[in-house]
Parts: structure tokens; sequence; C-alpha cells
């Protein structure tokens, strides 16, 4: 299928991207330039998927191979606005709107891990982006980037996993875990996160009811959304304003997390535990980020810090060229509190592709 046109919009604002975008690679950023912000907040490539659906697209830049952002839960393309832009200067950069996010039509689909990676494979067909992709995901959208290299790998050259979320966490951490903290503490631990995640499902689909009512203002939109990102710039943070406060939003957020690999699924678990063996990826570069900041308040503050970082390492092991990164001074945002260390993360993925060695790994002990 021929490529879509890109508006010559996008082409008048690439060069504005792209010297910004450089200037991140100096230290801590300032918002993007307000015309760079309204990029992401306007409809860019609307691409039919299936009939009577489209998903935004928005690509920046040319190369190959072309890189791929997938967004964490709640989160849309705009989350990429400090990392695209200096990428683009580099190869081809593109980011989307999952269904029901940002410009993106909802999917009468239920959002399943598995629908999502099929989403994602229809839309670069559609867009005709054929070549393997180097795949950036973030929280649950590194989950996303996983699955899909794992379940068809001859679409992936390399992946970036930003502080990404983990399938059958304690399944897999507690026999790293044990000796250190316990059998009483490991269970309880779990006990607490699989409240967690009742009462997060509950939330959002509470949150959703209200929205159907009324569109969210006040305690209740603050109370169902992330909070105000400066990073973003005041253009990006009123359209994710608009944006979260509608049903369309807060349903596709609620159903997401409803229907994600946190939620209880015998069948599911079983069959990532067979996905996700070691170096299920090969010898694909794969450069995994972990937040450094953690709440270490008791009972379950340092279990729960060992879990995250122990997983992450883990994952880092589903190939042979894995590297695990921490990354000081951060929480779970990394992408907007240190966008240095992604750029970072994807020119190692970037220098494996051209020397056929990883580089740079760093280390992390958990």
């Amino acid at each position: 299928m021929q490529r879509p046109a890109i508006s010559m919009r996008i082409y008048g604002l690439l060069g504005l991207a792209l010297l910004w975008g450089a200037s991140v690679r100096a230290g801590t950023p300032a918002p993007p330039p307000v015309q760079v912000q309204e990029a992401y907040v306007h409809p860019q490539a609307r691409i039919e998927v299936e009939p009577g659906r489209r998903i935004n697209l928005y690509c920046l830049g040319a190369g190959e191979p072309t890189v791929v952002f997938e967004s964490g839960l709640s989160d849309g393309a705009a989350t990429w606005a400090l990392i695209q832009p200096t990428i683009a200067a580099r190869t081809r950069a593109c980011s989307y709107d999952r269904p029901g996010m940002g410009a993106s039509d909802p999917s009468p689909h239920p959002p399943t891990p598995e629908a999502a990676v099929e989403d994602l494979r229809r839309l670069l067909a559609a867009a005709g982006i054929h070549g393997p992709v180097v795949l950036v995901g973030h929280s649950l959208g590194g989950f996303y980037a996983k699955l899909l290299a794992v379940t068809y790998p001859q679409q992936v050259a390399g992946l970036v996993l930003v502080d990404p979320s983990e399938e059958r966490l304690w399944p897999r951490v507690r026999p790293h875990l044990l000796a250190r903290l316990g059998p009483a503490v490991i269970r309880d631990a779990m006990a607490d996160d699989a409240e967690a995640i009742r009462e997060g499902i509950a939330h959002f689909q509470e949150c959703a009811s209200q929205a159907r009512a009324a569109p969210l203002q006040g305690e209740d939109y603050t109370r169902c959304t992330d909070p105000v990102r400066p990073q973003f710039g005041p253009v990006i943070n009123e359209a994710r304003r608009r944006w979260q406060s509608l049903p369309a939003y807060q349903q596709a957020q609620a159903d997401e997390f409803a229907h994600s690999m946190f939620a209880p699924d015998a069948a599911r678990d079983a069959r990532y535990a067979k996905l996700f063996r070691r170096l299920a990826l090969a010898d694909k570069p794969l450069v995994v980020l972990t937040h450094g900041m953690w709440d270490m308040t008791p009972p379950f503050g340092e279990a729960g810090w060992l879990s995250w970082v122990t997983a992450h390492r883990l994952t880092a092991g589903l190939s042979s060229h894995g590297m695990h990164r921490m990354v000081p001074m951060t929480g779970h945002n990394i992408q907007l509190e240190r966008p240095q260390a992604v750029l970072d993360a994807i020119d190692a993925v970037f220098d494996a592709l051209a020397t056929g060695r990883p580089h740079g790994a760093g280390t992390g002990s958990p």
C-alpha cells in the first residue's frame, strides 16, 4: 500500500522540531516550542486500520529503521514530545494514539494486549512502514512492545523499554527474592498488589461512569487523571485536560486497564510464561530502563522496589544483547524527567544494530 501523504504543515514544522530536539541533548529541556506542541494536539495522518476506524499517526524525519513509540496507559503520542523530534534528526520517528486516546477512534474490540499488538501491526502496514522497526515503549506500552517482538520477531529490529510494566511479576521474581525477603513478606506483598489492581479497575470504571454523566471537572477530574506535567508545555497540557475529561477517554483508560496483563487471567498467564522464556528475543538489541526513585515506606516499599528492578533485569535477559540501566533521580515518567536517558538508550540500540554487539550495558543490582 502506498504511504499516505504527509501534510505540508508537518513538513513546515519539521525544521523547528529538529532544531529544538537537537537542544535536548544538551541537558534538561524546556517545553517544546508552541508550534511543536500543537503538532501533538491536532490530528495528523488518520490511518484506517479496519473499515470505519482510524488511528492517528504522527511521523517525523526520514531513514531506516523507523523508530515507533508506544505510550503507556492513559497516554497518547504527546508523551513522546520531548523525544521524537530529536530522534527524527537521525531517522524516521513515529508516534500514535491508541484507540480512544487523542485523535484515534475508539475500538469495538476488547483492548487486550493482543489487540494492541494487532492494531499496531495493521497501522504500520497501512502506513507503508514495512521494514523491521525499533520499538520504544513506556510502562504498559513497554509490555505491548515486548509482546509484539516475541509474537512477530521479524517485524522488530530492536527495543527500548522505558520503565516497562511486567507480566506475572511475583511468580517471576519470587525465586530471586525469597532468601532476602522471606515467604511471609512476599505473600503479603502479592496480596497487597492484587488488592491494588482490583481497586484500580473499580476506580477507573467509576471515573468512566462519572464522565458519561458529565465531563469531569474539579476534584473528579483530578482524581481520574494524571497530574499536569509542566514538561509538556501549556498547549499539550490544555489539550490533555480537554481529552481527559471526556467519556471516550475515561472509558478507554478503564477498559485498557481492566483487560491488561495486570488483571487475573490464568490462561493468558500460562501463555505468557511460554512466550517470555529466557532469550525469547534471541540477539535483538534491547535496553530496559528503570526509574531510580521509589517510595521505600514499610511494609512493602522495599519489596515493591526489588520486585520491579528484578523483573526489569529478567526482561533484559530475554535477549543476549539485553541491557539494563538504572536512571537516577527519576520517577516512572523517565521520558519526561530524563529524556536524555531514553535518547541514549535508542542510540545504544542503533549502535548495536550497526556493529552487531551491545554498547554501554550499564549496571544495576536488586
